[in-house]
């Protein structure tokens, strides 16, 4: 009789728990034009837009990606699909950084939104990526690109510009490639290549091993708690 009227109990008692831990508040946090504010939400509706992002990002990549025979042809898909359909903001439209899956759907951005972008999706293809600020030689410019890595090297990306590189052998440059000035960058279709030059002569001493701790590398919610237990210990 006891456990017949535990059990039940015991339902009701983790139904109101979970309840009452779902409604907890949450932050979240939006800038718009550089200014940022934290939102409160609820945690149950923080948890469901963010599966809803991920559950989107898996969807969008498995569609560009589609039929693709390597990497190589994979991170190619992806920089020609961020290129055609994020769009640069027009002068007077608010700049709004919040989740990249809302530039995304808004389909405009600024200059490391589109790297941001690229490389969310390249990750969600099982491609390590990640986009940083480079600075020029001088020092005086600098510069938002994508690395992503295959087969062991890093290769470099601009999602905004639509470009890529290669060496004298005809095939994608790598970083190594980059520095020693063995590359010619190849622009997508209607693309206008940037002068680069500025910007490879110390871009072997980057840290290229902390791209798990980046924003694009952790949209799925298994990096999400890898991220979050390793920020912990």
């Amino acid at each position: 009789m006891k456990k017949i009227i535990f059990f039940p109990l015991a339902v009701i008692i983790f139904i109101l728990c979970a309840v009452f831990l779902l409604n907890i508040s949450a932050a979240t946090r939006q800038c718009v034009n550089y200014k940022c504010r934290v939102i409160s939400v609820p945690l149950y509706l923080k948890a469901m837009d963010f599966l809803d992002r991920h559950f989107n990002y898996a969807h969008l990549t498995k569609t560009v990606i589609e039929g693709a025979k390597n990497d190589e042809e994979r991170v190619l898909r992806l920089l020609e699909w961020t290129y055609r359909n994020i769009k640069k903001a027009p002068n007077g439209l608010p700049v709004v950084d919040d989740h990249i899956w809302y530039t995304i759907v808004r389909g405009y951005g600024v200059s490391d939104q589109f790297q941001d972008a690229f490389t969310t999706l390249c990750n969600y293809a099982k491609l390590n990526a990640f986009f940083c600020w480079v600075n020029s030689d001088d020092r005086l410019k600098r510069a938002p690109l994508s690395f992503v890595r295959l087969d062991n090297k890093w290769y470099l990306f601009d999602a905004e510009s639509g470009v890529y590189f290669i060496n004298a052998k005809g095939k994608i440059a790598d970083i190594n490639d980059l520095s020693a000035g063995d590359w010619r960058a190849v622009g997508l279709s209607n693309a206008q290549i940037p002068d680069y030059s500025v910007y490879f002569g110390n871009i072997k001493l980057m840290d290229l091993e902390n791209y798990g701790l980046s924003r694009p590398a952790i949209q799925s919610p298994l990096r999400r708690l890898f991220f979050w237990i390793n920020g912990r210990k």
